[in-house]
């Protein structure tokens, strides 16, 4: 019987393709995952026809590494949201070709979330909440779940229903961006140099100033936040790399605090996403706030949580189908 769904997921950071293959019949059951590269020059490429042929061909090759060991009529259909290039309440842009994924595999395909979700009243971003209700709602706690990526997400669950779900500001990709900038690599390992700087409370502070209009609920485009950082791109340059970055992390966490205190009687948090490979990030999180905090492993790998999410939303017909 046909029960099995394949999700991918290509992240504001570009730094890989993550694939699953699950179903969700009797609960949620995992029954393989992967992660590939990219070519060279994706991450940093502005080229939305080359950005479109990688994601498809690479998903293409993905998929068919997930399913090998299954038979093709198993496989229901696969959740392909393409590669985010831009963002705003009335429309989002990806990159990445349906079509010629449900050509190349004989599959159907789901794609085109963002826009089906607009087309119906939502922001387009952030589109897993529901996934997090599905997986984390309890009947006794109030949690709020983390999903920090290159843009962080909060999901503020009382019990099993959704309170408030929102993008909450920078989760890695302004630090990746200084990275760059003083050409040290795409990230900083374990936040280990950010450890070892001190925060530049001034740049912190326009930092704050420029995101103080923001406002909840809202979905992000990443180019906002680029922006932002190219205005103060001198000033951050004039700092040892370890202060920018210590103050960048910094700038996470304040945002991440502050949807915190926003949402009342939280008892739980709960992160998954590429930041929890942050160390340093992630201490400061515990550090900055009273409340336990928790990652989503217990129950799925946490850098295949959206992967499995966006398989989800396929799983409830919320996207597009290609055929």
């Amino acid at each position: 019987m046909s029960n099995l769904f394949v999700g991918l997921m290509s992240g504001t950071s570009r730094d890989s393709l993550d694939g699953c293959l699950v179903s969700f019949n009797n609960g949620l059951k995992l029954e393989s995952f992967k992660t590939i590269n990219f070519s060279k020059g994706y991450q940093s490429s502005n080229d939305i026809d080359f950005i479109s042929e990688e994601i498809t061909k690479k998903s293409i090759s993905l998929v068919k590494e997930l399913i090998f060991s299954y038979k093709k009529e198993d496989i229901v259909a696969i959740a392909f949201p393409g590669q985010t290039i831009s963002h705003s309440d009335e429309f989002s842009l990806q990159a990445g070709c349906p079509e010629n994924l449900t050509k190349a595999l004989d599959i159907p395909v789901f794609a085109d979330f963002r826009n089906f979700d607009i087309a119906r009243g939502g922001k387009g971003a952030p589109l897993i909440p529901e996934f997090h209700k599905y997986l984390l709602g309890n009947n006794t706690k109030n949690k709020i779940v983390f999903n920090i990526g290159g843009i962080a997400n909060g999901t503020y669950l009382q019990e099993t229903s959704i309170k408030l779900a929102s993008d909450v500001g920078p989760g890695n990709c302004l630090m990746d961006s200084a990275m760059r900038m003083f050409r040290l690599g795409s990230f900083d390992k374990d936040g280990g140099l950010a450890s070892k700087g001190v925060i530049n409370n001034e740049l912190i502070n326009s930092f704050m100033a420029d995101m103080q209009e923001l406002s909840y609920p809202r979905a992000d485009d990443i180019s906002a936040y680029i922006k932002i950082v190219e205005k103060h791109k001198k000033q951050i340059l004039n700092q040892r790399p370890a202060d920018a970055l210590c103050t960048l992390t910094e700038l996470t966490v304040k945002k991440i605090i502050e949807f915190i205190d926003y949402c009342d009687h939280v008892d739980e948090l709960v992160f998954h996403g590429g930041g929890l490979e942050n160390k340093h990030l992630m201490r400061r999180i515990a550090e900055s706030s009273s409340i336990k905090i928790k990652t989503i492993d217990h129950l799925a790998p946490s850098k295949y949580i959206e992967a499995i999410a966006f398989a989800y939303l396929a799983y409830k017909k919320r996207a597009v189908l290609f055929k």
